[in-house]
Parts: C-alpha cells; structure tokens; sequence
C-alpha cells in the first residue's frame, strides 16, 4: 500500500524485532492516518529535497515500542514519528534543512548526532495529522549514561 508517491506502508512498519519476537507491527486506522499524514506532509518533503530517505523506526505497535525500551508515550506509538537518515546528507546538515524547509512538524530531533561523523545518530521527525505541530528542535545526546535533551539542533 502507498502512502505518498515515494513511500509504502511496509516501509513505516517494517522492524527486525518485531519479526524477531513474532510482534505483528500492523497500523489500526487512527495510526494508518497518523502515518499517511507523516509521509505525505514531512518524509515526501524530505524525499525530494534530499533523494533516498531510510526509515530506520516509524510505527510501532505499543507490544514492539515496549520490547525495544521506549516509554508508552512515544509518538512511534501512534504513527506520528519516524527515525530516519538520508545516505545524500550528513544528519546535522539534514536537521538543520528540515527545520528550515518543512513548514510544519512536531518534533524534530537530532539524536546521538556525533560531530565530524557524518552519518552517526539520526533524525526523529513527527507530525500530528490534527494540524496542533509544535515545531520544537530538539538534540539527543547521552550524558554519564543518560539520555539529556537540550533545545535546538546542536552538532
């Protein structure tokens, strides 16, 4: 099934734990919008801004977000996010257009960026189809073990 002209839904719902641990990562309706409406209005951007985009985590089923350690108030969860890099752009540099190019996200997050390595880390990206995006920018890095989120897109 497609979402947007680049994108299918295999794509946004595909895991390797999921198969792993026989989890079936398979969107209800409400998360099947979500999804469309993050494709269609944020990933299709990217796509033609910046060629091939690899979604390394879009949605996952409550049963998947739980096995892999994410908290049950992910934005994975719901459909609204996606994980992703761009094999054309070093991820800071795709933070940085994404911020200034898409004119609408929720949250925009470069994570576990480290700099002078071009492909280290990735971009979280989300959108609520209900149109209430905050645009917050966000970097994810660990500190003495833990996750600590600062603001803006810092490399």
């Amino acid at each position: 099934m497609k979402l947007s002209k680049n994108f299918s839904l295999k794509e946004l719902t595909r895991s390797q734990t999921a198969m792993r641990l026989g989890i079936e990562n398979n969107p209800n309706q409400e998360q099947l919008v979500n999804l469309t409406a993050l494709t269609c209005m944020v990933l299709q951007k990217i796509r033609e801004g910046h060629g091939r985009v690899n979604v390394n985590s879009a949605l996952r089923v409550l049963e998947l977000n739980r096995a892999i350690g994410s908290g049950d108030s992910s934005q994975h969860i719901q459909g609204k996010a996606a994980d992703i890099e761009c094999p054309s752009i070093d991820n800071l540099e795709l933070a940085k257009w994404i911020k200034d190019n898409i004119s609408s996200y929720d949250q925009l997050i470069l994570e576990f960026y480290e700099p002078g390595i071009p492909d280290s880390g990735w971009i979280h990206i989300s959108y609520s189809a209900d149109g209430n995006n905050r645009k917050v920018d966000l970097t994810a890095s660990r500190v003495n073990g833990k996750v600590q989120y600062t603001e803006g897109i810092n490399g």
